[in-house]
């Protein structure tokens, strides 16, 4: 995605006019709406509600401000960052990953300081993923390792001659919503017909959003949901399932800070979850002498503990 679309969406937010907004960002108003209605098809959700005025976001949009924030914020940092890093560093020194969106905000930041403190300092580069995305980036050298999901019933297809993995972990991904004055989950599975619950879902071809619905095809309860909500970021499902929007599947690891400040509860019994792998790849032949080194360190240090369901 262009930052450039979440600058727009941000200016407008806080103008609250899609005039003054063009007008700050030195292109027509015709220009700027274009590229807001660009913004949310490729979200696949209306930010901003345009039947009043002054201009006024949508549930989704006020969500999502704070995600572009984030967003916008992290792409400058990575850039302020990288700007000297062809300068500073041989490539062949570099580890490229390509890691699933959760998995970088949950798993690989922790991990990655465990590797330098243990290994030694190490230059990496870092490529936020979809699992399918990663595989190709894996396939096409266009990365060194690839950290990313697996379930046995959609499993990636790689020769395991030529892309051998690590087990990392395991992970579970569960039902969660906001819970009532009881502590109970507002929205709790199976829902009714009478009354499906709103349902936070990952857009078609997340390999998240397979796997829910794997769970959900493979369950002897009839369920009823209302898909009132799509993203293929886990992060803003989240954020949705948080604000009180409905119910979300969202992998265990994502969510142990809400779980434990009690914003977040589960919405159904164990039938509504999955175990997921968390695991490691990289190619046979790479030629990289610090790639070799590094695996050859994480194999021995996996050795060393025990695999589990806490990262």
């Amino acid at each position: 995605m262009d930052t450039k679309l979440l600058e727009d969406f941000l200016v407008l937010a806080e103008t609250r006019s899609f005039s003054r907004a063009a007008l700050e960002r030195h292109i027509t108003q015709s220009a700027f709406s274009r590229r807001i209605m660009t913004l949310e098809t490729w979200l696949g959700v209306s930010l901003v509600d345009r039947s009043v005025q002054p201009t006024t976001l949508t549930s989704a949009g006020w969500v999502f401000r704070r995600i572009a924030a984030d967003l916008v914020r992290d792409a400058y940092a990575a850039r302020t960052l990288l700007s000297g890093y062809h300068l500073l560093s041989d490539p062949a020194c570099v580890v490229q990953f390509a890691v699933a969106h959760t998995l970088l905000f949950t798993y690989f930041p922790n991990w990655l300081k465990h590797l330098q403190d243990r290994f030694g300092a190490l230059t990496s580069g870092v490529m936020a993923v979809n699992v399918p995305e990663g595989v190709q980036q894996l396939v096409d050298d266009k990365c060194d390792m690839m950290l990313g999901y697996h379930h046995p019933h959609l499993p990636i297809l790689l020769d395991a001659n030529r892309f051998p993995f690590l087990l990392m972990g395991i992970d579970r991904i569960l039902p969660y919503s906001t819970p009532d004055q009881q502590g109970r989950p507002l929205f709790s599975l199976p829902g009714t017909s009478d009354n499906p619950l709103p349902f936070m879902a990952y857009s078609s071809g997340a390999f998240l959003g397979n796997i829910v619905e794997m769970v959900l095809l493979n369950s002897p309860t009839p369920y009823h949901l209302r898909r009132s909500f799509e993203t293929h970021m886990s992060e803003a499902i989240k954020a949705m399932v948080v604000a009180g929007h409905g119910v979300g599947w969202l992998p265990e690891s994502c969510v142990v800070d809400e779980v434990r400040e009690g914003k977040l509860v589960m919405a159904g019994s164990a039938e509504w979850s999955t175990n997921l792998e968390v695991r490691l790849y990289r190619s046979s032949v790479n030629p990289k002498p610090i790639v070799k080194q590094l695996w050859t360190f994480i194999a021995s240090d996996l050795s060393n503990v025990q695999v589990g369901t806490r990262f």
